[in-house]
């Protein structure tokens, strides 16, 4: 039995590519608090890229270049988004990605890393009960019988994410 916290924040970023270190950017953050066995907070920030959205991302995300012309960049949503976080857990499906996202971002503005994460593919990797057919969130959505309105969108991933993280714990 591992032990849980009683307060998270689930996080999801939508990018312009797959890595930091390649130049590709952060486009939307998503954000949704677990407070106890309670979802709460559940939103999204749309970041302007210093780049373009290629249309493949854009394709998979429905996010388009004109949606995030009027955003704050990175350098004005990261530190408040870091602000927020402060020292709670957070929560991540497959948190190497968002994980490394920002703490890529987070260490070119000197700003502290996130170093506190749980990942949900490694809760599933863990879960002898899972018996999906891969470790993606939609499939570990269906599988658990989560709606999931909106996927590859960082609200609608979170929220997602959210409910299948206090499912699995619940197994664990």
């Amino acid at each position: 039995m591992e032990y849980f916290e009683d307060e998270y924040v689930v996080v999801d970023l939508e990018t312009t590519g797959l890595s930091p270190f390649n130049g590709d950017e952060i486009i939307e953050i998503g954000v949704t608090e677990i407070r106890g066995d309670k979802i709460h907070k559940n939103y999204s920030r749309l970041v302007k890229p210093n780049g373009f959205i290629p249309s493949i991302i854009t394709e998979i995300t429905n996010i388009t270049n004109e949606m995030v012309e009027d955003a704050l960049p990175i350098e004005e949503v990261l530190p408040n988004f870091r602000k927020y976080i402060g020292n709670r857990t957070i929560i991540a499906h497959n948190a190497k990605f968002d994980v490394g996202f920002l703490n890529y971002y987070l260490e070119k503005m000197n700003l502290a890393p996130i170093d506190k994460y749980i990942c949900t593919v490694e809760m599933l990797k863990k879960n002898k009960e899972y018996k999906g057919k891969n470790k993606k969130l939609q499939t570990a959505c269906d599988y658990y019988g989560i709606l999931n309105e909106n996927a590859h969108r960082a609200d609608s991933d979170t929220l997602a994410t959210a409910k299948l993280f206090m499912k699995i714990r619940l197994s664990m």
